[in-house]
């Protein structure tokens, strides 16, 4: 009889310990999640950046943003009318694309993309391609994803 006692109160530490790895496993795929929803972000904005959509204004932190080494924000910023920072976005966005395709760009050629990094503050994004690695860094302002920079490692 006191058998039948001693069998929960020994199971009783295996059922808590498989408690806390089902916790600790349940927070990785959060963690999974959130950065497939970033490549998924990243990859959507470089595409539509490329093709010269101008929807993805949006979706580009303009007051910080780089791109290939150059600091877009600080142009940006330093724009005094609402009128001139949207001029500088649509010709941004416009450059790029046109830029992209006259050297012959194609959004085909970048593949494998994946998170490089990951903290709560940004994800960095990167994508293969025969010039190289693109990296891509999505951040959150006001609770919004933005990419925030945008580069080439050769």
């Amino acid at each position: 009889m006191k058998t039948a006692y001693l069998i929960p109160l020994l199971t009783l530490p295996l059922i808590f310990a498989n408690c806390r790895e089902a916790k600790r496993t349940v927070s990785e795929v959060k963690t999974e999640v959130a950065t497939a929803g970033d490549v998924t972000f990243a990859r959507s904005a470089f595409e539509s950046l490329a093709r010269g959509d101008a929807s993805v204004a949006e979706k580009i932190d303009w007051p910080v943003f780089t791109s290939i080494g150059e600091n877009v924000g600080a142009s940006y910023i330093a724009l005094p009318s609402a009128i001139e920072k949207e001029k500088l976005v649509n010709a941004f966005i416009t450059q790029f694309a046109t830029s992209f395709r006259e050297n012959g760009g194609s959004i085909d050629a970048f593949t494998n993309w994946r998170v490089t990094a990951h903290d709560s503050a940004h994800t960095e994004v990167a994508a293969d391609s025969s010039s190289g690695i693109l990296s891509i860094t999505v951040s959150e302002r006001d609770g919004v994803e933005k990419v925030s920079s945008l580069n080439m490692i050769k």
